[in-house]
């Protein structure tokens, strides 16, 4: 959908936090693995069939060993609720959420490689704990909201403390097994431009981006203050000033206790027909790629630098995928050139860092 015209104030750091509804695991405290020196990123994302057997491993390492790619996202908490290893926290087994995957192991390969990991974490969209808690999911006419999008997809309730506290335990757990950096995906709620649901903690006069932030800022003061923190967002916040969709990410208030947001700008994802971006009007944005990715980025980076006391720092998602669904005449074959084109876009942008998708 266009981006709604937009509500111009700039928010302000939001500490207020819902009151906790139990104590947080602990049983996590263990001394971290040590992780990697930075390097600025330039990273994959894999889905866990790419790094779940030995052949395939070692394929990526070999493919980072030999490109400019050093480092690697791969899921902690896949996009419906799945753990992708062995976890200790109580309700994690319970619901049986999670695998005996030996995660330890690939992160060990890649550090030996030189390969920094990313941890990727579905924050708020889960089907296997909201069935098993359905008081931390999203409602809808006194029901758990389920997604009539041929997705079936459940929401776990960002207004609910209960919601921050099991994301923060696997959190916990996770930083111990020496990921270089903890990625929040899905950190926001479902768009209520396509769906009709329910909060049942929503406070008046809190925006739903307060909820966000407060999320963040808990999960800050949860982790070592070293603990590199990132979350992926919609490429819509960087060119709307308005909460599209109402969904809580809006560029000027996400930030605050993140190092990194991953704005998804991928020129499949604007509108296929007509979109105006920094001032240029697109009418097939899906075959310019070097031109959507720039604008939108420096329209971002605008926005960012606005920001008086950011320290916020920007690595985009840039489009590693061909978008047929988009129907014939709006898509374009993707591969080396218009991946080339993206990484320059980045890059004349004034960024350093990226990642595929």
């Amino acid at each position: 959908a266009t981006p709604i015209p937009a509500d111009t104030t700039t928010p302000t750091p939001n500490s207020t936090t819902p009151e906790p509804t139990s104590a947080p695991y602990t049983g996590a405290e263990t001394t971290p693995v040590p992780k990697l020196p930075f390097e600025p990123v330039k990273a994959l994302y894999l889905k866990p069939g790419s790094y779940q057997n030995e052949k395939q491993l070692q394929h990526y390492i070999d493919f980072a060993n030999r490109t400019e790619i050093n480092a690697y996202v791969i899921d902690i908490k896949g996009d419906y609720g799945n753990i992708y290893y062995k976890s200790e926290i109580p309700d994690v087994v319970a619901a049986k959420a999670c695998s005996d995957f030996n995660i330890h192991k690939v992160i060990d390969k890649f550090h030996q490689n030189n390969i920094r990991v990313i941890g990727r974490i579905v924050t708020f969209k889960d089907n296997v704990i909201t069935n098993y808690k359905p008081s931390l999911a999203i409602k809808h006419n006194g029901s758990t909201f389920v997604a009539q999008d041929g997705t079936n997809a459940q929401w776990l309730d960002p207004t609910n403390r209960g919601s921050w506290e099991y994301v923060g335990n696997i959190v916990r757990e996770a930083v111990t097994f020496g990921f270089d950096e903890i990625k929040f995906d899905y950190i926001r709620f479902p768009e209520t431009s396509l769906y009709e649901y329910e909060l049942q903690n929503l406070e008046e006069g809190k925006a739903r981006r307060d909820y966000i932030e407060g999320f963040t800022e808990y999960i800050r003061n949860i982790v070592p203050s070293d603990t590199i923190l990132s979350a992926d967002i919609f490429g819509w916040p960087l060119i709307a000033t308005r909460d599209s969709g109402e969904i809580g990410q809006t560029v000027e208030s996400i930030g605050w206790h993140l190092d990194y947001i991953s704005p998804m700008v991928y020129p499949s994802h604007f509108d296929k027909k007509s979109q105006t971006i920094n001032g240029i009007h697109f009418t097939k944005p899906d075959l310019q790629p070097y031109e959507v990715v720039y604008n939108t980025l420096l329209a971002g980076k605008k926005r960012i630098d606005s920001v008086e006391g950011y320290n916020l720092k920007c690595r985009p998602y840039i489009q590693g995928f061909t978008a047929s669904y988009l129907g014939n005449g709006y898509y374009t074959e993707y591969g080396v050139e218009e991946y080339r084109a993206q990484i320059k876009a980045v890059y004349d942008a004034g960024y350093e860092e990226w990642i595929f998708w």
